[in-house]
């Protein structure tokens, strides 16, 4: 198959207009809307090498939404072999396979790397692999009361669900279920909750057990509301003011992280996506190009490069508002690096969020400024900006890996954003 089609939701619906019945989908299809899709080897869909993957929400008429993870393989690739390969390794094998379009399709909950996933979203299932410590915060007695909320859902990779019961001033509790291998980081999230000296600065979401065997981690719920989805955005700057003391705190803890991250390396994969985006569109690789190019220029005037405890995935979506401050709810990606990285990975996502310049100026400069303060050091502005502009372009190729219709326009309006990035960088 075209790969890019993947993508493409008027091609989507047709297809699933014509195999409904197939799919399991009950009813004409009415609505289809694309929830996230990917390419590998975006530069050159037509490649042999070429994999890809979708998921979308399906609306049937009188039957409720429903989700699919779609992949797809280049003409004569490996789909079948990967179609036989699930049905040999999860037994009833309950994905669907459209031979004629190089597709296998799983119906959610269903995903042939998250095998706990279909208990976890079922409420009876998922109160008998709790550990105690879970069940004993939501109440012995779950029953019906038990629901579940699926937070975010990355095919073979990993999902998060909300847990919560129908009881006045109960917690909530979350479950992120990852793909194997992946579990003893929960190590890291226990070992840095159960330092003695734990600063009051550095609040993280209570820990309550992994279980190794199904790859899920379980946590206690924080009892405020996720900052990106703040109902007023000019409050963040305020909701935000500690959050540069946290972030300090969490880069001088000394809790033992495996893998590091560097610079150097990052620069090479930027300048490897330029030239991909550069094969992939000319006009439009030639910014990034050039923007590279800039970039390589100013990382020789980094004079100060520290190594702590990074977070490694910091950005607004990681946090939860509460009394005392920002929580960081999830400890997934620590590792080993400047702390530029997760100062510009937080100001890039920021600068690319729709909100008012002035709210993200607001929030970017309480960062710095107070990041300054608490760590007792001065940020190096060369290499902040240095990795700014390399995180800020693993953003913008993100819409050649989604390669959906409006790819072309979609990544130069997010490239012409970079005036704006670089003006958060400035304490």
């Amino acid at each position: 198959m075209w790969l890019p089609n993947l993508a493409d939701v008027a091609w989507m619906t047709d297809v699933l207009s014509r195999h409904g019945g197939r799919l399991g989908l009950a009813g004409d299809v009415v609505a289809v809307e694309l929830l996230d899709a990917r390419l590998t080897h975006p530069f050159g869909p037509g490649s042999p090498r070429c994999r890809g993957w979708a998921t979308y929400l399906v609306t049937s008429k009188g039957a409720d939404p429903v989700r699919l993870y779609v992949k797809g393989f280049p003409a004569g690739g490996d789909s079948r072999a990967a179609w036989q390969q699930d049905r040999v390794t999860r037994g009833a094998g309950r994905s669907t396979y459209l031979h004629e379009l190089d597709l296998v399709v799983w119906r959610f909950p269903e995903d042939p790397q998250l095998p706990a996933l279909p208990p976890l979203v079922t409420p009876q299932l998922a109160a008998r692999i709790m550990p105690p410590a879970v069940r004993d915060l939501l109440g012995s007695s779950l029953g019906d009361g038990l629901r579940t909320t699926v937070v975010r859902y990355q095919p073979e990779v990993s999902a998060t669900l909300r847990f919560e019961v129908d009881r006045d001033g109960a917690p909530a509790v979350f479950a992120k279920h990852l793909a194997s291998g992946t579990v003893p980081i929960a190590s890291r999230h226990q070992a840095l909750w159960s330092t003695s000296d734990l600063p009051p600065e550095l609040r993280i979401a209570e820990p309550l057990g992994a279980d190794p065997v199904r790859g899920v981690l379980w946590t206690r719920g924080v009892s405020g509301h996720p900052l990106a989805e703040a109902v007023d955005p000019e409050q963040l700057p305020d909701a935000t003011a500690s959050l540069g003391a946290l972030l300090a705190a969490l880069h001088s803890s000394s809790v033992h992280v495996t893998g590091a991250v560097v610079v150097d390396d990052l620069l090479a994969e930027a300048q490897s996506k330029a030239a991909k985006l550069t094969r992939a569109d000319p006009v439009i690789g030639s910014v990034a190009t050039d923007l590279v190019a800039a970039t390589t220029r100013r990382r020789r005037d980094a004079v100060n490069e520290r190594v702590c405890t990074l977070h490694g995935d910091f950005h607004l979506a990681q946090l939860v508002s509460s009394v005392r401050g920002p929580v960081l709810v999830d400890l997934d990606s620590m590792m080993h690096g400047p702390p530029e990285v997760d100062l510009a990975e937080f100001l890039v996502e920021m600068a690319l969020r729709e909100l008012p310049q002035s709210v993200r100026q607001g929030v970017a400069a309480g960062l710095l400024s107070s990041y300054a303060s608490a760590a007792g050091i001065e940020i190096d502005a060369a290499l902040l900006e240095t990795c700014a502009d390399i995180e800020f372009l693993n953003r913008c190729y993100r819409h050649l890996r989604r390669h959906a219709p409006d790819w072309r326009p979609a990544l130069e309006a997010a490239l012409g954003r970079h005036a704006e990035m670089r003006s958060l960088l400035r304490v």
